[in-house]
């Protein structure tokens, strides 16, 4: 029986540049919503705040654990598994030019009114301490597909309560840091996981990096 070829490693370098092509031709169209830079370095000073107080949770996502529900770390840090909900959550604050304060981060997570899920499993409902579903805050429902630049999921097998603190700090970083986002139509969602796309488009757009 004749075998499915393997797919090759070096990959026809010049479909490749088409792919960064693209990227840069995408960056630069007039439809391509972008953030506001001052919003993005508003954003990265709330997450550097964030990490900085250790009584706040830190989300990671991880949508094979149950989402929202809670993790202590071996340093005693709280960690929450997400899908990709919270990064929707902040793209969508910062494409208005709206960032939280400390505090109002702590608030939200009192109340529980940030979100960490699209849905959720009837049947984990008593293993979660977060429920706070994305809602209004998702870009889906306006044809939008976020696409991070920096890969943000942890994929290992390794206890999210034993891997190194930096290691979860810095997927945390990624997930909530508007500057790590952009858009893409959904239909064209595919385009956001290959490499070359991502390097066209961040070629055009330093300001993205």
């Amino acid at each position: 029986m004749k075998k499915i070829p393997e797919c090759p490693i070096e990959l026809p370098t010049n479909i490749g540049r088409i792919v960064r092509e693209l990227g840069g031709l995408w960056a630069a169209a007039e439809v391509c919503p972008k953030i506001n830079y001052q919003s993005k370095l508003a954003w990265q000073q709330l997450l550097n705040q964030w990490l900085a107080d250790t009584s706040l949770p830190l989300l990671i996502r991880k949508s094979s654990l149950v989402r929202g529900s809670e993790i202590i770390h071996e340093t005693g840090r709280a960690i929450i598994p997400t899908d990709n909900s919270p990064a929707q959550w902040a793209c969508n604050l910062a494409l208005r030019n709206i960032t939280p304060t400390l505090s109002e981060i702590k608030n939200l997570f009192e109340k529980d009114e940030l979100p960490v899920a699209f849905t959720h499993k009837r049947e984990e409902k008593n293993k979660r301490k977060y429920h706070c579903m994305l809602g209004a805050y998702t870009v889906n429902k306006a044809g939008w597909k976020l696409c991070h630049i920096r890969a943000v999921g942890l994929n290992g097998r390794s206890l999210l309560s034993s891997m190194k603190i930096e290691e979860l700090e810095k997927a945390f970083y990624d997930l909530l840091n508007p500057s790590n986002y952009f858009l893409l139509p959904m239909q064209w969602g595919g385009l956001g996981e290959a490499n070359e796309f991502i390097e066209g488009y961040l070629n055009f757009n330093p300001a993205s990096r």
